[in-house]
């Protein structure tokens, strides 16, 4: 169900400012394409890398968003190494995922402390196995190949104030789009991959642990954008704990991965091992069989999927509001924003009202082409702007900012990144 009026952000492009620099270089947003070259989006993310920091040996770098969600802080972490296939969480090392939680929780008190914001927010795009032309035009990951965390303050969404403001608009629910109205929720495939994620989150993670004590086993729901859960924690107390990336976010992210894979291959003939195998080249250059990531998928006969969906366990439901959706996009068949997005997506995203003092995790799936990402699991539309910069003076004034956050995180012995010599 759709309410009757939606938040739709539509804010500037930020062209960060690099201290000491009187005039910004030219940018560009980056697409799927470019992450299959690490050498040329670590060059190109240079520009706007606010600070390297040393997380267990490896160059995590705080970027400046030059497509932001908030008219305010919104950055995002990127690991820089030129020979690292990383496309999610489920591939960080406890160690390396532990420490880097204690920068997202300190990034986010930064965000916090800032009059200006009601609401902090955290998390990430996952689409690794989407290529192809309608998959990498918008929509779940950016840059499949690194994982890249968002971290972001909003004002509030609510107050006369903000909506005066141009980057904010309410605009009634049945004027968006098809495939914004899917997103938000209305639509018929979240509730039944939904219910398929908590069923195998509650097989997976036993009653007593630190998930379900964090967001109690009663509090998780479904609605049309997912997956959702409420812990009476604020986020960065819950990033801080140390078990959390390993008992949690790395966990639960490599079962999603298998959720979704075998989602995947039940329904066409696509070998989710030989699509990583090809990213994984990405370590050693722009991989050579390329091409094949974005090869048409051919679909399973109808007999043979639901007869490996009832092997394993999964409802006809499940199958009923997805056959359609991946024989349009097998068949390259009828309007493309009614085509599957080959190998599924998500996005899962954090965020804690200030004054509640609570966090919510939403987990929301990718099943179609279009647009979709953490911003829509909070149900709010973003529209990306191509030709709309903040002025000179507010780009001074935002990047003041973040030369400040990187003061801060180092005042906190967060260390910086050497890279060695060769």
């Amino acid at each position: 169900m759709l309410p009757d009026k939606v938040k739709v952000l539509n804010i500037p492009l930020f062209p960060y400012l690099q201290p000491g620099q009187k005039k910004v270089g030219p940018a560009r947003r980056l697409r799927p394409i470019d992450s299959l070259n690490l050498k040329k989006i670590v060059r190109e993310l240079d520009k706007n890398t606010i600070i390297t920091l040393d997380i267990n040996g490896k160059p995590w770098s705080v970027v400046s968003v030059y497509s932001s969600y908030s008219p305010d802080v919104h950055i995002m972490l990127f690991e820089k190494s030129t020979n690292r296939f990383l496309p999610g969480p489920e591939k960080v090392p406890a160690p390396e995922g532990r420490l880097l939680m204690s920068v997202w929780a300190a990034i986010l008190e930064f965000i916090a402390d800032r009059n200006i914001n009601s609401s902090i927010h955290s998390g990430y795009n996952w689409s690794p196995r989407s290529w192809g032309i309608e998959e990498e035009k918008t929509g779940f990951a950016s840059l499949p190949t690194k994982w890249h965390p968002h971290i972001w303050g909003w004002p509030s969404l609510e107050s006369r104030k903000t909506s005066k403001q141009n980057f904010l608009k309410f605009l009634p629910a049945q004027s968006l789009p098809q495939a914004e109205q899917r997103i938000l929720g209305n639509n018929d495939y979240a509730e039944p991959i939904g219910l398929l994620i908590i069923d195998k989150i509650r097989q997976n993670f036993r009653r007593k642990s630190l998930l379900f004590n964090l967001f109690p086993y009663k509090n998780w729901q479904v609605d049309g954008r997912g997956i959702y859960a409420v812990s009476d924690l604020l986020l960065p107390d819950i990033l801080r704990h140390e078990k959390f990336f390993p008992n949690i976010l790395k966990p639960a992210a490599a079962l999603l991965d298998n959720i979704f894979g075998d989602l995947t291959e039940k329904l066409t003939d696509m070998n989710c091992r030989e699509i990583d195998r090809i990213l994984l080249e990405t370590q050693k250059g722009f991989p050579k069989s390329w091409k094949k990531l974005r090869k048409r998928p051919c679909m399973k006969s109808p007999e043979n999927i639901l007869r490996q969906f009832k092997q394993s366990g999964y409802p006809d439901s499940l199958l009923n509001v997805i056959f359609d959706a991946v024989r349009n996009r097998c068949n390259e068949q009828g309007n493309p924003q009614n085509w599957w997005r080959k190998g599924f997506g998500y996005a899962l995203v954090f965020s804690s009202r200030i004054e509640d003092k609570n966090t919510e995790l939403r987990i929301m799936p990718g099943v179609y082409v279009g647009p979709g990402g953490v911003v829509e699991a909070l149900g709010v539309i973003l529209r990306r702007p191509e030709d709309k910069w903040l002025s000179d003076t507010q780009v001074k004034e935002k990047s003041h900012i973040l030369w400040n956050l990187a003061e801060y995180l180092k005042q906190l012995g967060f260390r910086e990144y050497n890279k060695p010599a060769n």
